[in-house]
């Protein structure tokens, strides 16, 4: 079979429940007292809630009535309730307080609050008694209605409008009364709502240049600026206006990529993810004293959403061998729930030496002495594979299918050089990556041994696509996720944010050498292996038309059925088709092409 459709999967009431492998959406209740998210086994995503009253987290998963999807919005309640933001794709914004059933094996009670039929809704969590949430409902005429959700069965009460979209950022506050807007329009500004009186003013204190970002209820606020040619990390209090934001010297001279998670309640202490390659470190800055530590944990990777309360500073750790989930670190022990009974397989950085310099990768598997091995290649090209949990990676290392995930010249966490080597030359120094990297792994494994295989996904599928026209002989096959065929083409189908990014990387301009212009349409010819391309019908980044006119254009080339050629769309498929709701299908697809170079099956 040469093209083809995935049809969407549903699962039945008896059908086994698999370990969860992704956790998206995390919220914090308004006191921090509860987190939620939509945790996926790959047939489905369901609501989940964390008590974070003990020692460590305590997951919960919800049964509810109606399939969950990337676009619902959980935010859990101080009492362990669940409010959802169901957006549809009719346009209809649903909301709905789920109740936990007394037995974990009931369905939830589900109470239907208001839909809003406008252009989009987004909750915070509000942490005094009666507002468990603010919905920033966002109109037709360009402007933003309140309202308050109390987190009972009860219409919400409309709070105040405001001009523009806004949305909702941190409390000032652990009454509920001050809460900072966060304005679509930048110009103008922070903002404050005052819940009491309905006024909004700008935040006093910081010069027009300062953003703010945290805030913790004893009053501290932590705020970026540029200053001095970077940006930096700065501290004040709510209440002195008068006073200058002070930026410490250490907490501006950490190296790495830094990412501020959470502050202590009591404002003296700020918690910071920093990113050195594919790993994060967990790092605690004291304010006060402009000293850092670092906290012994497990090698992997954090994600921004992070909360500190009383009992300790809650955050979303991953590593290969555990999907994302709550952990607790309290007294600088590391709290750890049970994370699933499944047994997944381990990885490992490494190091290899390429042309421009050396080439971090995360390796799973043997690459010199299993069966095969796959290169492969990251979306962006600002961007990186992390240390952390990949379901496909998972799959194939399961199968016996070595993988080697390389942050070629072009990826972040590596400092300036390396990232900007591929500014005005997409398809350049990163291509010539790829395929020494691929020379390397072919000369270790000897001639007995199947050739390397490529897979990418994004920027990584055409890359990975270049590289297969580039030394057709030096691959077994590829296999691409929502490849684009070239900077110029995606320039002229993408969205605007597209275009700004093409604008800013330079990815319109020619590379000069023999392989010639990166266009995927003039090098099909030239991609004499196996190949497997999916893309969702609905991906709002590269458009489907992308991978339809290379489909045709392969065909066109004699690239048929004896070549091994398939295309996969998959109806209502998003940028990430192998994230999506009944995404193990084609996970399950992906591992069979990789591990047999056959047309999977439909």
């Amino acid at each position: 079979m040469t093209a083809g459709t995935m049809s969407p999967v549903h699962a039945t009431a008896g059908e086994e429940r698999l370990p969860y492998i992704r956790r998206v959406n995390v919220r914090f209740s308004g006191r921090g007292r509860y987190a939620a998210c939509l945790a996926g086994d790959g047939h489905r995503l369901t609501p989940e809630v964390w008590d974070l009253t003990g020692d460590r987290p305590r997951p919960r998963t919800l049964r509810t009535r109606a399939g969950e999807t990337l676009q619902t919005l959980p935010v859990p309640t101080d009492d362990g309730h669940l409010l959802l933001c169901r957006s549809g794709a009719d346009g209809v914004h649903r909301l709905v307080l789920v109740v936990p059933a007394a037995n974990r094996d009931e369905t939830s009670e589900e109470y239907e609050l208001p839909a809003f039929d406008e252009v989009g809704v987004r909750l915070t969590p509000g942490p005094a008694e009666g507002t468990a949430a603010l919905a920033f409902v966002e109109r037709a005429d360009g402007n933003t209605t309140v309202w308050r959700l109390s987190g009972r069965v009860e219409p919400p009460e409309q709070v105040v409008e405001l001009p523009g979209f806004v949305s909702g950022g941190a409390w000032l506050d652990d009454t509920g009364e001050r809460l900072v807007l966060s304005p679509r329009n930048a110009e103008l500004g922070t903002l404050v709502l005052n819940l009491t009186s309905g006024a909004v003013t700008p935040l006093a204190g910081p010069a027009g240049d300062e953003h703010f970002l945290l805030a913790a209820s004893a009053g501290t606020l932590l705020l970026a600026a540029h200053r001095d040619g970077a940006y930096r990390l700065g501290v004040r209090h709510r209440d002195d206006a008068g006073a200058s934001t002070v930026f410490p010297d250490r907490l501006n001279t950490i190296e790495g990529t830094v990412t501020p998670l959470a502050l202590d309640p009591a404002g003296e202490r700020l918690a910071l993810a920093v990113t050195h390659g594919a790993r994060s470190h967990l790092l605690v800055h004291d304010l006060a004293d402009d000293t850092i530590a670092e906290v012994d944990f497990p090698t992997g990777m954090l994600h921004p959403a992070a909360r500190w309360t009383a009992t300790g500073l809650h955050l979303v750790h991953t590593t290969p061998e555990h999907p994302p989930g709550l952990v607790t670190v309290a007294n600088s022990v590391f709290s750890v729930p049970e994370w699933s009974r499944a047994r997944w397989e381990s990885a490992r950085i490494r190091d290899y030496e390429g042309p421009g310099g050396s080439i971090e990768a995360v390796v799973y598997g043997d690459p010199v002495t299993s069966p095969q091995v796959v290169l492969a290649l990251h979306g962006g090209p600002e961007a990186a594979w992390q240390f952390g949990f990949d379901p496909l990676f998972q799959r194939l290392a399961a199968a016996g299918i070595a993988v080697v995930a390389p942050n070629q010249r072009g990826s972040t966490g590596y400092g300036a050089a390396h990232r900007d080597a591929i500014r005005g030359a997409w398809g350049g120094p990163d291509l010539a990556d790829v395929l020494h990297l691929g020379r390397t792994l072919a000369a270790t494994r000897g001639p007995d041994r199947e050739c390397p295989a490529l897979y990418g996904i994004s920027y990584g599928a055409h890359l990975a696509l270049l590289a297969a026209a580039a030394q057709p002989d030096l691959w077994s096959r590829a296999a691409v996720v929502a490849p684009f065929l070239s900077g110029p083409a995606l320039y002229a189908d993408g969205p605007q944010s597209v275009r700004n990014l093409i604008d800013r990387l330079g990815g319109r301009e020619e590379v000069g050498d023999d392989l010639g212009p990166r266009d995927l349409l003039a090098l099909a010819p030239r991609m004499r292996l196996p190949l497997l391309i999916v893309h969702g019908e609905r991906d709002l980044i590269i458009p489907v038309t992308h991978s339809r006119r290379l489909h045709d254009r392969l065909r066109e080339s004699g690239h048929r059925d004896s070549t091994g050629l398939t295309y996969l769309e998959v109806p209502g498929g998003g940028h990430d088709p192998l994230a999506d709701t009944g995404g193990h299908l084609l996970l399950d697809c992906v591992t069979d092409f990789l591990h047999t170079g056959s047309p999977p099956g439909l």
